[in-house]
């Protein structure tokens, strides 16, 4: 979308705000679209005659004020001009400008907010129809934008009935010596801003009303308050400003307010956001999970912002294809559901309602992680289970590294405890081992169970001990189904495999953590170290729907070894299956 943020002076331009080559780029590509128009403006912004190749535009040697005055059907926009001297201003200012009016049978009388309508209706760009593109947005008096809509015969040149301003049909173009007036079929209505908007919400709004009003606070702004009156306990009384902060959205430079902004937002009813709540527990219970709602809640706040303007083909697909909001997280626009088709048109954004909201499985399983030390939590029977062996004697569970955390108080203590298995004495080096692990949890009541792992896309990682010298495969079953067996895993003297180091993968660590933000608070040097996924063992793992239902499955990951290579033991540490993307 193409703001013009320049002002035109007679002949000359003013310095752009964003810098002097951008202010001629910005006049070089409307030039260039002015070439390639059936609309030419030869001297768009001087005083001298034009060729102008199309009928519907009229050129006069009047001033824009002496035309308004000389038409009789103009009469209530002149006079509306003229209790609010806006060509007063216009000749204070001495440059171009651009006048959008309507004639008298669609005048509407302004009730409340006058002068703030009337200046919707004046710009210091002087803009000819050939400079007008679909999507341009006209900055007004009233410090708002006007946006410029272009239908496929407007864009072949054709005006009138073809060019809108906001809710207003171009019915006439006349071009003055001062400027250009456009005829509009109906006065300038100027949406509401996104905050505002957001603060009008009726109740049936209310969770998302709320969860964006919370993150902020309204601020009393004396500066630009106007003193009215005193009341009989002496205190001044304030025709009163607010000015909004809001660290949440500021943090993304993401200002609400600014007529700048472009955005989109997507909007969602109590119903709605009701409804994926209650579907997000069934799935967690059914997973035998838990999530707090704080957090899907913050998903769906952080998720309906984006700093761009999505159009219901973009926003509504039956491919996979996600859209970034402005906190980064996942929109998937096959998956969720969209009324594309009545579109909410506000000043700096346009709002879709969703219709359907499904919270992602990548959000409800940050990641399952767990350690194989949890053996000797297990009966005798789930030994035998869970540990299935071939070539391997249980030796011990050993603290190898002492519990610690990179920041005291803050984050909790991790230790680094391993599993041991010890060759048979009688066997061979190249006899290898086996085991066939089923991935556990510790209950609170101190029980061992299975986890139930729902089908979808994830990321294995896995650790062990440093110097082992071994090299594995990890072959995945789900529910007795061969998945996917890993390429050779070697744990050698890389680090990458060592306990839960696991230095070679991007978002390793548990959900919040930020090391370097750690370490600049005085935390831990070997802050990266800590409760990581672990080590690269398969980058895409795709758990199937075994049964067709999307249910969640057990999982047997088997280790195997074909060479004990002069070992006499081996040592586990963890692993983890963090969802993807793709596990949506």
């Amino acid at each position: 979308m193409k703001t013009l943020v320049f002002n035109r002076v007679r002949n000359y331009i003013l310095p752009s705000p964003f810098g002097e080559g951008l202010g001629v780029r910005l006049l070089l590509g409307l030039c260039l679209f002015a070439s390639c128009s059936s609309l030419e403006d030869d001297d768009h912004y001087a005083q001298a005659e034009s060729t102008i190749a199309n009928e519907e535009l009229k050129i006069v040697e009047q001033t824009s004020q002496q035309y308004m005055q000389s038409r009789s059907d103009l009469s209530k926009m002149d006079q509306l001009f003229r209790q609010h001297g806006i060509y007063d201003e216009l000749q204070q200012k001495g440059q171009l400008s651009t006048l959008l009016v309507v004639t008298d049978d669609h005048f509407r009388q302004p009730q409340d907010d006058a002068d703030f309508i009337t200046r919707s209706h004046v710009s210091d760009i002087s803009i000819s129809p050939a400079n007008l593109e679909d999507g341009t947005r006209l900055m007004m008096w009233h410090g708002k934008y006007v946006n410029v809509t272009i239908d496929e015969l407007g864009q072949k040149g054709n005006i009138v009935d073809h060019i809108l301003f906001n809710n207003g049909a171009v019915k006439e173009v006349i071009k003055t010596t001062t400027g250009y007036i456009y005829v509009i079929s109906d006065m300038i209505e100027t949406p509401t801003s996104l905050r505002d908007y957001i603060d009008q919400l009726p109740d049936d709004y209310s969770i998302f009303r709320d969860m964006v009003l919370a993150s902020g606070g309204r601020e009393f702004d004396r500066a630009h308050s106007k003193a009215v009156s005193v009341n009989e306990q002496g205190n001044t009384v304030y025709d009163s400003v607010f000015i909004y902060t809001n660290t949440f959205f500021d943090k993304v430079n993401f200002d609400m307010n600014s007529e700048s902004l472009t955005a989109t937002m997507l909007l969602c009813s109590n119903d709605v956001i009701n409804q994926a709540l209650d579907d997000a527990h069934k799935r967690l219970e059914a997973w035998q999970m838990e999530r707090p709602d704080s957090i899907l809640r913050q998903w769906i706040l952080k998720t309906a912002f984006f700093s761009q303007r999505y159009n219901a083909a973009q926003l509504q697909t039956t491919d996979d294809t996600d859209l970034s909001s402005i906190y980064s997280t996942q929109w998937r626009t096959s998956v969720q559901q969209v009324d594309v088709a009545n579109p909410i048109e506000l000043s700096n954004a346009i709002v879709y309602h969703v219709t359907r909201l499904h919270i992602p499985n990548n959000v409800l399983m940050y990641r399952l992680k767990d350690e194989f030390h949890l053996y000797e939590n297990c009966t005798a029977e789930q030994k035998a289970e869970y540990f299935k062996t071939v070539n391997l004697n249980f030796k011990s569970c050993d603290t190898e590294v002492t519990a610690w955390t990179p920041w005291a108080g803050v984050w909790p203590l991790h230790e680094n405890r391993v599993l041991r298995f010890d060759k048979p004495s009688e066997l061979n080096d190249d006899d290898g081992f086996v085991l066939d692990f089923t991935p556990i949890k510790l209950s609170d009541d101190g029980t061992v169970h299975p986890y139930l792992v729902p089908p979808g896309a994830y990321r294995l990682a896995t650790g062990s001990v440093q110097n082992q010298n071994l090299t594995v495969t990890f072959t995945v079953f789900a529910d007795g189904q061969e998945v996917m067996t890993s390429d050779p895993v070697i744990w050698g003297s890389s680090t990458a495999y060592h306990y839960d180091r696991g230095t070679t993968l991007p978002n390793r660590h548990p959900e919040g953590y930020d090391s370097q933000y750690v370490r600049e608070m005085g935390g831990n040097s070997r802050a990266d170290n800590y409760d990581t996924d672990g080590g690269r063992t398969i980058d895409e793992l795709v758990i199937p729907d075994v049964h067709g239902d999307g249910s969640a499955v057990q999982l047997v990951f088997r280790i195997k070894c074909d060479n004990w290579a002069g070992k006499t033991n081996v040592k586990l540490n963890h692993w983890c299956l963090r969802p993807t993307v793709n596990n949506y």
